[in-house]
């Protein structure tokens, strides 16, 4: 039995075989990214890690099934938003550009190569002129090797002879499973969602949160709000982080150690039974 007929991709590229990506909308700047050592990264306008899954979004679209063509000579393109179009995606050296959607199939008009077709409309975080949505949810770099934490009204650091971890001030319910349990925090701590820094925010003194790592780089996050989420700001790259209200406790103060074993109480066996009067 034959196969069904499956619809031909919108481009001859494969996922796999994209290494630079740049998403262009009107009257902001482009959003670049680039494959370096096998990890997807930004590297305009600012220059971070990137968020695997949302560059998925954008990578798959070179592999999207077309649901059906136009043929240019039939149509204008302005009618379809694709004069000028509404945004641009180049992937490697393909340009696309994407016009309206047609409000009874959801399906986007996009233009490349001299051929109009329809595709499925893509999620729009991955697309949009935010390029928030498109960092990484990890706060710090990966395999980050911290050396100290400072946070407010606690330090935590590695201590002289770089074997241990001293807090200050000190805490003498805390010892080193809890500071390493505080750092590991930090060292695996992951925003929920990404979004754009409200201009709001930007002069506003905020509480800061300062990680410094081995190779002498220090990451600092302002402290927005802790309720119903803990949100952190990174200024430098305009991204508020929204991570989960139990991060709190964990990225914002030391763990509370577990109580000392009770003393052993001498209780009598549940089958024993009480002697009784000697007679």
């Amino acid at each position: 039995k034959d196969a069904a007929k499956k619809n031909p991709p919108l481009t001859a590229l494969k996922p796999d075989a994209l290494t630079h990506v740049v998403l262009s909308h009107p009257k902001a700047p482009d959003i670049v990214l680039d494959k370096k050592d096998g990890k997807w990264v930004l590297s305009a306008p600012v220059q971070v890690a990137a968020d695997p899954f949302e560059i998925n979004t954008l990578l798959n679209l070179s592999t999207a099934e077309v649901r059906s063509s136009v043929d240019p000579k039939d149509v204008k393109l302005a009618d379809l938003g694709l004069a000028p179009p509404g945004f641009s995606l180049s992937l490697n050296d393909q340009k696309l550009d994407f016009g309206n959607v047609q409000p009874y199939n959801f399906q986007r008009y996009v233009e490349t190569g001299g051929k109009i077709d329809l595709i499925d409309d893509p999620p729009a975080s991955a697309l949009d002129a935010d390029y928030s949505e498109l960092v990484s949810k990890a706060l710090l770099p990966e395999g980050a090797q911290i050396v100290s934490v400072q946070v407010p009204g606690l330090k935590v650091s590695r201590s002289a002879d770089d074997k241990s971890w001293i807090a200050d001030p000190a805490d003498p319910k805390a010892g080193t499973d809890e500071m390493q349990k505080f750092v590991d925090a930090w060292a695996h701590a992951r925003s929920l969602w990404n979004g754009a820094l409200p201009e709001a925010t930007k002069g506003v003194a905020q509480q800061t949160a300062v990680v410094t790592l081995k190779n002498g780089q220090s990451y600092s996050f302002g402290i927005l709000g802790r309720e119903p989420q803990l949100q952190l700001t990174r200024p430098d790259l305009k991204v508020l982080y929204s991570l989960s209200k139990a991060d709190s406790d964990t990225l914002l103060k030391l763990p509370v150690p577990p109580p000392p074993p009770a003393a052993a109480e001498q209780k009598l066996p549940l089958d024993a039974t009480p002697a009784g009067p000697a007679w």
